[in-house]
């Protein structure tokens, strides 16, 4: 098949993607949830991104990847 294109799901750009939806859903009078749990979904993204930055680093230092 000619003109085959790869269709991949980014899990981090959904969850924020979801998040942006709580947040507006939120602020509109759409739902009810508590402004303190959508404060803590968007730190717990926070929080998985430092730590996958952190380990990307690491283990950039660690392989030496690119550096021949």
């Amino acid at each position: 098949m000619k003109n085959r294109e790869n269709v991949t799901i980014d899990t981090f750009s959904t969850l924020a993607n979801l998040g942006w939806a709580l947040t507006f859903l939120r602020a509109a009078g759409v739902i009810s949830t508590d402004w303190n749990a959508i404060t803590n979904y968007w730190l717990a993204l926070l929080g998985i991104s430092v730590v996958l930055g952190i380990l990307t680093a690491l283990i950039g230092m660690w392989a030496k990847g690119g550096d021949k």
